[in-house]
């Protein structure tokens, strides 16, 4: 066998193993609300003109440790080149996608603090009253993009990049049923259910602004480009702070086609994604 395949193959064996290795390693897993997914996606790109190109894409994530689809994905983009010579590039790239998105059941405990006085002190307690139990339901969004990405290439093996976007998302409306379990007073192990109600989410808007620095590496001879990345997302008019660690590897199958294999880990402290571990596979045709 020639020697580039067998090191091609050992570098997407050792990028594998990586991955999984770092996904069930003991420090990783000591959060429990950290989840685990898949994350697939396909996309079609098409060159209009030099350095024009037009794209879309659709893909699906899972969630609850690939139990349950986290969501659904579709999208268009647009890429302009804006200048470039033999070692850097400039480029804009606008993007639209929408999102249908599952929100899973939750339950919270609910406790209520009191204060007694026992004829010398007065003490403070909590005791459990019960809990609130939220329905799964359906959420759709959609998200508009606007990047500006920058690439340093000193030579033909490494590539560096930087990337700032600008990203507003639209939440729809959505409605759930919302329930309230209470402690039986006779039966401390019993619950009574006392009303269940529609809850409705309202219409909201964010704006995020992300910033990405990433590395990449071509093997002499051999189709498979390994990368890493790190990105920070915050919020502009609202909290959140986001924090997205990537690595992987492009694999060319030939001029149009490509697969990108990921790992990734990403943690906030918004609501409106979990801390989690994820998989990815990707697939890009060039036409």
């Amino acid at each position: 066998m020639h020697k580039h395949t067998l090191t091609c193959r050992r570098i997407l064996t050792a990028i594998l193993a990586t991955s999984i290795l770092q996904f069930f390693h003991p420090s990783s897993l000591h959060a429990q609300s950290d989840d685990f997914g898949m994350d697939f996606s396909l996309s079609a790109e098409k060159k209009l003109r030099p350095g024009t190109h037009v794209s879309v894409e659709g893909g699906v994530r899972t969630m609850d440790h690939t139990k349950k689809v986290d969501r659904w994905t579709a999208g268009i983009g647009m890429e302009q080149r804006l200048y470039q010579n033999d070692v850097f590039n400039l480029k804009t790239d606008l993007k639209w996608e929408y999102m249908w998105v599952n929100y899973p059941e939750q339950t919270k405990d609910k406790y209520e603090n009191f204060e007694y006085f026992d004829g010398q002190n007065y003490y403070s307690a909590t005791e459990y009253m019960g809990y609130n139990h939220r329905h799964q339901f359906w959420r759709g969004r959609h998200r508009t993009s606007l990047s500006l990405s920058a690439g340093y290439k000193p030579n033909k093996r490494w590539d560096f990049s930087w990337r700032e976007m600008l990203q507003y998302s639209h939440f729809n409306k959505g409605t759930t049923t919302m329930e309230r379990y209470r402690v039986d007073d006779e039966d401390e192990d019993a619950f009574n259910l006392l009303d269940d109600n529609t809850k409705t989410y309202r219409a909201k808007d964010k704006f995020v602004l992300r910033s990405r620095i990433g590395v990449a590496y071509n093997i002499r001879h051999c189709p498979i480009d390994p990368y890493a990345t790190a990105e920070y997302g915050c919020g502009l008019h609202h909290k959140a702070n986001k924090w997205k660690y990537t690595a992987g590897a492009e694999i060319k199958l030939n001029k149009q086609n490509k697969i990108d294999l990921f790992y990734r880990y990403q943690t906030e402290d918004d609501d409106d994604e979990p801390n989690g571990h994820f998989l990815g596979i990707g697939y890009n045709f060039k036409f």
